[in-house]
Parts: C-alpha cells; structure tokens; sequence
C-alpha cells in the first residue's frame, strides 16, 4: 500500500512541475509575425496599395517603418492605437519598383517589446 502511496505522490509531483514549466513558458513566450501582405520575401509585379501584418496573438503595433531600395522612408499613415489586435492593415502608396524593407515593433498583452523586419520586392511587369 505504501509504494502505491509514493508512487501517486511522485505522479502529483511530476504533473505539478510540468504544469509550472509549461504555465512560465506561455508566460514568455514572445507573439510572432505569422503572415504579412506582401508576403514575407515575396516578389510580385502588382504594386499594393496596403500592407499587413499578422500576429500570432494580440498586440499592440507600437511602431511600423518602411524603406525602399536606397534605404528612403515611404510615407505612412499609421497612428499607434492602444487596442490590441491579431491584424493590422497600414494604407501603402509605392511609387517606384524595387525592395521595400518593413521593420515594426509590436507590445504583447504580457508587456514584452518584440521587434521585426522583412522585406518583399515589386519587380516590373515584362
């Protein structure tokens, strides 16, 4: 009777710590960019007319920047706003072809800061 006594004790203590590993892993698990228009490393011949990100959870889009091929900033017009949210659509105007860099920097729901960058080129049609 005593080992089946230890033997569930050892269960609880085992399931108490792999709950506790993985509850402080979600904790600091940073949010990801899952998906963006124009796709990441893409190369397409329509010029877009917006861009977007796609999180893998909630957050906060602090920051967004866009340069071209000479490394010259594209105007945008995004405000910060304080609501969290999965998608974000930034209105885009391009005027020349080329690559075009995108870094943002996003807050989660935990206060964590998580930065990204990824580019996608406009080729000319032919």
């Amino acid at each position: 009777m005593q080992k089946i006594h230890n033997t569930s004790s050892s269960f609880k203590r085992i399931l108490l710590a792999t709950t506790i590993l993985f509850s402080a892993h979600s904790a600091f698990a940073h949010i990801h960019l899952m998906s963006a228009s124009p796709a990441i490393n893409a190369t397409t011949s329509v010029t877009p007319t917006k861009l977007t990100l796609n999180f893998a959870d909630e957050v906060m889009l602090m920051s967004i920047k866009v340069v071209d091929a000479q490394q010259q900033n594209v105007p945008l017009n995004y405000e910060i706003n304080h609501g969290m949210k999965k998608s974000f659509d930034v209105p885009l105007t391009l005027s020349a072809k080329g690559k075009y860099t995108v870094t943002w920097g996003a807050m989660g729901n935990d206060g964590h800061n998580m930065t990204g960058d990824y580019s996608f080129t406009i080729e000319p049609t032919k």
